[in-house]
């Protein structure tokens, strides 16, 4: 525990030290911004330049729903994005299938959307898809694979805003939970086909092709910050699946090692970033596989004390950025995923301990059903409904996708958030 608060003292005081020579707002980016890993900073003009620290949003729901969040109704025959995919092309064929979530995602997210993240003073999105945005259900790359992510990240640029392609849903699952794109409901672990079940091997191969792709197309991109290779491995299942963690660890190691060295054939100089399900003991030492220039995430949830009536927010949050310190990994630290719920003061004590801790940091989320609250940093209208797939015309789930973009602000939020962008 000594050695614990020793080094957590230690990891503020540099970063308060090193605060004011931080970039945040960086206009347009250029090829001087790209950012490489320092040690535990990142820095722009690879890896040479001024140290930054990465402070922005996500863009959930938008590339891959969440139906908890988004305003489509889970039924019977949908309940994740594989579902959707499945529903409206058994119901309209693929190609109106296609149509319909091309309007959802048109509407979703507009250039008004980089204009909010841009006044917040956020220098960050991280971008969640899966895989099937890029490729069809045989894996084929489609023709325009890259459309929708080169305008995002062209957009976000543009405006002084870095870009993590996040790994948000693996072929076969890595952890079968909804944001994964396939919900296996009470039996997560069978329906994680990525890491089990025999056909895992064919699924992470597709996955090291597909990032070798992505990789190899946005090579030298500057606004492009990192990989994130893979979101939230195992998930709900990861202390509690029967597997030893020594098992786990060698499968997901593995796996994050192969990804690293396919990468690095095609770009030797983006971040790639590795995640944490859920502390840093799921985590390596990079000397052990020769990882260079990369940087760790971790993301945080307590969903007990939702108010904060009893200060377990924060506490929650300090012992996962003590447990940080207390490794001291070599590399950069992101809380990729966080929310501090309902209290607005524990988002404004949580926010100031993140930035005190020097870590780099994306809020869950940028947009949510007003159901969700501080979830959302902006809120679909109450009066809009979800909107249900399987009893509902072609027609009409166009018209109503297409409306995805009338959104109203979280203002007490925004408010905070401002203070700490």
């Amino acid at each position: 525990m000594k050695k614990t608060i020793i080094r957590f003292a230690a990891l503020i005081a540099v970063s308060l030290l090193g605060s004011a020579s931080c970039s945040s707002n960086l206009g347009v980016i250029t090829e001087k911004s790209f950012l490489k890993a320092d040690g535990k900073e990142l820095r722009t003009d690879y890896g040479k330049g001024k140290a930054v620290k990465l402070h922005g949003t996500n863009a959930g729901g938008y590339l891959l729903q969440e139906l908890w969040m988004t305003p489509t109704l889970k039924t019977v025959h949908v309940k994740d994005e594989s579902s959707i995919y499945a529903h409206l092309e058994n119901r309209f064929g693929k190609d109106s299938a296609r149509e319909l979530i091309t309007a959802y995602q048109d509407s979703y997210w507009t250039t008004k959307d980089f204009d909010n993240v841009q006044a917040l003073g956020a220098n960050c999105i991280r971008l969640p898809f899966w895989y099937r945005n890029l490729v069809d259900e045989n894996g084929e790359l489609y023709a325009d694979a890259f459309k929708r992510l080169d305008w995002f990240v062209s957009e976000s640029q543009q405006r002084g805003i870095y870009v993590i392609l996040d790994m948000h849903g693996a072929p076969g699952s890595q952890n079968g939970s909804d944001h994964s794109g396939v919900d296996g409901e009470q039996n997560k672990k069978g329906a994680s086909k990525f890491f089990f079940g025999d056909s895992a091997p064919q699924n992470q191969e597709k996955y090291y092709e597909l990032w070798e792709t992505i990789a190899a197309h946005y090579k030298g991109n500057p606004a492009v910050a990192g990989y994130d290779l893979l979101n939230e491995p195992y998930c709900t299942y990861r202390y509690n699946s029967g597997i030893s963690d020594e098992e786990l660890h060698a499968l997901l190691w593995n796996v994050y090692d192969k990804a690293y060295k396919t990468i690095r054939a095609v770009d030797p100089d983006h971040i790639i970033i590795m995640e944490a399900t859920w502390n840093p003991v799921d985590l390596p030492e990079p000397e052990t596989y020769g990882w260079e220039n990369i940087m760790y995430e971790y993301h945080n949830y307590l969903y007990d004390d939702y108010e904060n009536a009893q200060g377990k927010q924060i506490a929650n949050m300090e012992d996962k950025l003590g447990a940080i310190a207390d490794a001291d990994f070599p590399v950069p630290t992101l809380m990729g995923e966080f929310c501090y719920f309902n209290n607005y003061s524990a988002w404004d004590k949580g926010l100031s301990l993140l930035n005190k801790a020097g870590v780099n940091w994306t809020t869950w989320t940028y947009k949510t059903i007003a159901d969700y609250g501080n979830w959302g940093i902006y809120h679909h209208s109450k009066t809009i409904g979800k909107i249900n797939l399987e009893r509902t015309s072609f027609d009409a789930i166009k018209k109503f996708w297409s409306t995805m973009d009338k959104e109203i602000p979280n203002t007490e939020l925004i408010r905070v958030l401002k203070k700490y962008m």
